[in-house]
């Protein structure tokens, strides 16, 4: 499939989201689609798949103008999107996830057999092996997005979208998504690939398109291409070094000390301690129980055993809200089903949290909710048209920004941050770990939990190592490297304090 997009705008309102964008994917070329959280990547994602319409310009497939009026016309047509947020049923089987709506019938009866033999053609195809009659929810984020290309194929898909589709992968996950991409372009498929995962991107790619507030700043083949010139052209200046120089700070009174923290099923025997003033990080492979730990802490779920002191003073936590009185403030691994509203405006979602700071028998004030909002949206320089702008039509990075302001405005003594940046772009990374140094500087207690070992070395005083709940290491981040984090997330050694 020849994709050409010529001269696109876009407007929500008064405001110009896209400018005469041009976007091109050759026949049988993987294409790198990236930008900033808020760029315009989604938008001109929605306008060729039919979700949004351009309010100027033209798209041609294989030189024929198209206009599609829906998700189901650009399907039609050839075109498949792998979404972040996977478009999966996840009580349904297998076989049920791949014709939904769409089943092949025999006469007035839905054809079993020959969904079966297409399913099994196609994972063939792929490569991989599934049991088509288990739920989805059965299998890993790495397979269910492998299901869902399996979708896009038997759609007979010519042009396959992928937006981040690593974001919540293993590193196993990412060498058999690979694989399979790999296959796909074999088979002469166009690939857009999304990510901010700059390395994949090189490795996958043949060319790349590069937006920049609504509008093309570069396409090129990716030979000509390195990390900086791709970064420059992201942001439009250099950016420097990724992480800031980390604040020179004593450790204070120590907010949190874990003993023995255990929980049936997702984690044993956990000790940690935490200062005011100090960032504590927690490495580990998907299942290694740092998601579950932080929940207990946060009042989620409960221990079973174990004992956990909160400024040297014995605490059960028995929910979210006592989580709230004793100081802790939790931005979730997943914003987008636990962290907002998404159909609610900026001001909404961070009143919603701070809703007795902000009443006064019983109705809220809102000058003073206004400027409540504006100073904390400000503070982790949220981009928006205004704090009236729904969460959803924000990129995920000024998405990831409002929990944040949302939880700042508690004045929590202890911030727990589960994969604050997964998903975001460079240069809204630098301002959460600008953020969290100044939170540090500021004798605040933060708790890290990262897949990236890169972020949790750059930004980390201690280091956690979790291992199927287990704990493996306590390590001070001085000279270490990712290897020696990495040999402990995989088993190399026993618990020892570093």
């Amino acid at each position: 499939m020849h994709l050409k997009m010529q001269s696109i705008d876009k407007f929500f309102g008064p405001v110009q989201v896209l400018t005469n964008v041009d976007f091109e994917v050759k026949p049988n070329e993987f294409h790198a689609l990236i930008g900033e959280n808020g760029a315009g990547k989604s938008t001109l994602v929605k306008i060729l798949t039919g979700i949004e319409h351009q309010t100027s310009g033209d798209v041609f497939i294989d030189d024929a103008p198209v206009h599609f009026k829906n998700v189901l016309e650009a399907e039609k047509m050839g075109i498949s999107i792998v979404n972040q947020e996977l478009n999966l049923f996840p009580e349904m089987t297998v076989l049920e996830n791949l014709f939904i709506c769409k089943e092949p019938v025999k006469g007035l009866f839905i054809d079993a057999d020959e969904e079966r033999r297409r399913a099994a053609e196609v994972f063939k195809r792929l490569g991989i092996n599934v049991n088509l009659d288990v739920p989805v929810k059965t299998y890993s984020v790495g397979i269910q997005q492998l299901i869902e290309i399996a979708k896009s194929l038997l759609e007979e898909a010519k042009l396959i979208i992928l937006d981040e589709p690593t974001s919540a992968l293993t590193n196993k996950e990412i060498s058999q998504l690979f694989d399979v991409l790999k296959v796909l372009k074999k088979e002469g498929k166009s690939i857009v690939y999304i990510s901010h995962r700059l390395p994949e991107i090189f490795e996958l790619c043949d060319s790349i398109s590069i937006l920049r507030d609504g509008a093309l700043v570069v396409r090129e083949d990716i030979a000509k291409m390195n990390f900086e010139s791709v970064i420059k052209n992201m942001v439009g200046y250099e950016l420097g070094n990724l992480f800031p120089d980390k604040p020179t700070v004593k450790p204070g009174v120590c907010l949190m000390e874990a003993k023995s923290l255990a929980r049936a099923g997702e984690f044993n025997d956990i000790s940690f301690k935490l200062h005011a003033g100090e960032i504590i990080g927690f490495a580990g492979l998907i299942g290694a129980g740092r998601t579950e730990l932080m929940n207990a802490l946060f009042g989620v779920t409960r221990f079973d055993s174990g004992h956990l002191e909160i400024d040297g003073n014995p605490v059960e936590i028995k929910s979210v809200a006592q989580a709230k009185k004793l100081g802790l403030g939790y931005v979730t691994e997943n914003r987008k089903e636990e962290g907002l509203f998404l159909d609610e405006s900026i001001t909404n979602n961070v009143l919603y949290n701070n809703l007795k700071a902000l009443s006064q028998y019983g109705f809220v004030d809102d000058k003073k909710t206004e400027s409540f909002v504006d100073t904390y949206t400000q503070e982790v320089q949220v981009k928006s048209h205004s704090n009236a702008q729904q969460i959803h039509q924000l990129s995920g990075g000024n998405q990831q920004k409002v929990v944040l302001a949302k939880w700042l405005a508690t004045h929590p003594k202890i911030l727990i941050l589960d994969e604050p940046t997964r998903g975001i772009d460079v240069k809204s990374k630098k301002q959460i770990y600008d953020l969290i140094f100044k939170l540090k500087a500021q004798n605040y207690g933060v708790i890290l939990v990262s897949s990236e070992l890169v972020e949790l070395l750059g930004v980390a005083d201690r280091i956690y190592v979790l291992r199927e709940g287990q704990l493996m290491k306590e390590m001070a981040n001085q000279n270490i490297k990712d290897e020696d984090i990495m040999v402990h997330m995989m088993g190399g050694n026993t618990y020892a304090r570093g």
